[in-house]
């Protein structure tokens, strides 16, 4: 007998927001968020070890709905697979929580981090 989990959305207060430091993509790497389709979901701004953000293509509703996407750093020739929830959106920018993040695609999300981490640190 197998049982079933149900997975609550949960807004999370002031306290509980920004777990995990996020890092700004400049805007010239254009590191681009495609669909399940392979089309353009938006241009990835923030990352972090929780989630992303973008500038997306399209308004994103803020509900549980599972979005699943490739993230497609081109100069480390990464395409990460991730699914992941919106926490937040408006018309110009949508974050995403990430869900379910498997190893393979954190150590990835880790050498973006790492390398955009590395050039803010020199620039300042």
């Amino acid at each position: 007998m197998t049982s079933r989990t149900k997975h609550h959305v949960r807004d999370y207060g002031p306290d509980e927001r920004r777990k995990f430091e996020r890092i700004d993509i400049p805007a010239a790497k254009q590191i681009m968020v495609l669909d399940s389709k392979g089309k353009t979901a938006g241009v990835l701004r923030q990352l972090g070890r929780g989630g992303f953000m973008i500038e997306p293509e399209r308004v994103y509703p803020r509900d549980s709905k599972l979005h699943h996407f490739l993230i497609h750093e081109q100069e480390e020739d990464l395409l990460i697979s991730v699914g992941a929830r919106v926490r937040y959106s408006d018309p110009r920018w949508t974050g995403f929580e990430f869900v379910d993040l498997d190893a393979e695609a954190a150590v990835e999300i880790g050498i973006i981090i790492g390398k955009y981490y590395e050039a803010a640190q020199t620039r300042k």
